[in-house]
């Protein structure tokens, strides 16, 4: 197949023809996952999707015992193209057929990596609609007052009694919104985004395989997961994101994306 010319012809116990659809599929895939080619719509790119998905299926690729690189940049870049909208609807039927791909891998060994990550990545691409609706919620109303003192002579009388019974209000604020039903539904993707993560940090520490690009998606479900969570559980993710964060900064040849970069200077001197 693409990665393994030199094979023989009945490789797997595949015939000829199956073999080269299954190249054909991968091929296509490939090329749809190419963000930078302008020939292709997205409409187009879901299409050819759809139509490889159908060829690994009637071949039975995904089960076969090698190719597994193949496998996992079809799943990878199939699931890409369904949440190419990262606060949008997915592509329903690519989406869940990736997730049983990497919940497939997952039954043949619990401490597989790549399937790891790709459920975690699966579960915080889910929360994306959620989370779109809570800032747009948030956004709106932001622009009221927010009870603290604006003048000079309002700020000499604000007393510190006063900021705390602000601060308590606001925590029960947002406690109380908390309950609301976006909160709860953005939380019940991202808990599992969260355990899923955890268990791959972990995974790739152990095996010496931790890159960057790891450790920033975990800190960015944490940090997702601590903006909608109860202000009682909130610390343990955001104090995990930042631990994540700072060992991520110390990778050489990485860099933190500019957002996460900022929330790492704002909050990593808090956190030890």
């Amino acid at each position: 197949m693409s990665s393994h010319t030199s094979s023989p012809q009945l490789q797997d116990g595949l015939n000829l023809l199956a073999e080269s659809q299954i190249d054909g599929a991968i091929r296509d895939v490939r090329r749809i996952s190419d963000s930078t080619s302008t020939d292709l719509s997205w409409e187009q790119r879901i299409l050819i999707g759809r139509a490889a998905i159908g060829t690994f299926e009637a071949t039975g690729f995904m089960r076969l015992p090698n190719h597994r690189d193949d496998r996992i940049f079809v799943i990878n870049s199939l699931q890409r193209l369904a949440y190419h909208e990262a606060d949008g609807n997915s592509v329903a039927d690519i989406a869940q057929w990736c997730m049983e791909q990497w919940l497939s891998l997952l039954q043949r060994s619990s401490e597989d990596l790549d399937a790891l990550r790709g459920v975690g990545q699966a579960w915080l691409a889910r929360s994306q609609i959620a989370l779109a609706r809570i800032h747009r919620v948030e956004g709106s109303s932001s622009s009221g007052s927010s009870g603290r003192p604006h003048s000079m002579s309002e700020r000499m009388s604000y007393s510190s009694a006063e900021e705390a019974r602000d601060a308590e209000r606001a925590i029960m604020e947002a406690d109380a919104r908390a309950h609301t039903a976006d909160y709860v539904e953005a939380r019940g993707m991202l808990i599992p985004a969260v355990d899923y993560f955890v268990r791959a940090v972990e995974l790739a520490d152990r095996d010496g395989g931790t890159t960057g690009e790891l450790l920033s998606e975990a800190a960015e479900t944490n940090m997702s997961l601590g903006n909608v969570e109860y202000s009682q559980n909130q610390e343990q993710y955001f104090t995990r994101a930042i631990r994540y964060l700072r060992r991520a900064s110390q990778i050489q040849e990485f860099r933190l994306s500019p957002y996460l970069q900022s929330y790492l200077d704002d909050y990593g001197r808090l956190i030890d």
